[in-house]
């Protein structure tokens, strides 16, 4: 058993996001995970992530607020307790358009392994 405490979570700086806080809760740098690593984002309003490819099967779950996905030629607005599964190649952006901060849970399959 791993514990994260959400004050030892692990700040990181994924590409394409603008005034997000993101956290990583399980994996990468908190210890492997075989699978799949968990992050917990705060969107304040206005803040965004992309217009980007997604680099690997991700499931977000809104635990709080509300922001829009824009993906591949869909739009949709994703409130509380809200989740969408993105395969690896679709094309999104998420934007919290309202004025209140927005909590998304993040799970996104680990990058391959390379062999050395």
């Amino acid at each position: 058993m791993r514990v994260t405490k959400h004050a030892d979570a692990v700040e990181y700086h994924p590409p394409f996001h603008e005034g997000v806080d993101a956290r990583r809760l399980q994996g990468m740098e908190l210890g492997e995970t075989e699978g799949f690593w968990l992050g917990l984002s705060v969107y304040p309003p206005g803040s965004s992530a992309g217009p980007s490819e997604v680099m690997g099967e991700s499931i977000y779950l809104v635990v709080s607020g509300e922001l829009v996905l824009y993906c591949n030629d869909e739009t949709t607005v994703l409130k509380q307790y809200d989740s969408v599964h993105l395969a690896k190649g679709d094309h999104r952006r998420l934007v919290n358009e309202s004025d209140s901060d927005a909590l998304l849970a993040v799970s996104i399959a680990n990058p391959p392994k390379v062999n050395s």
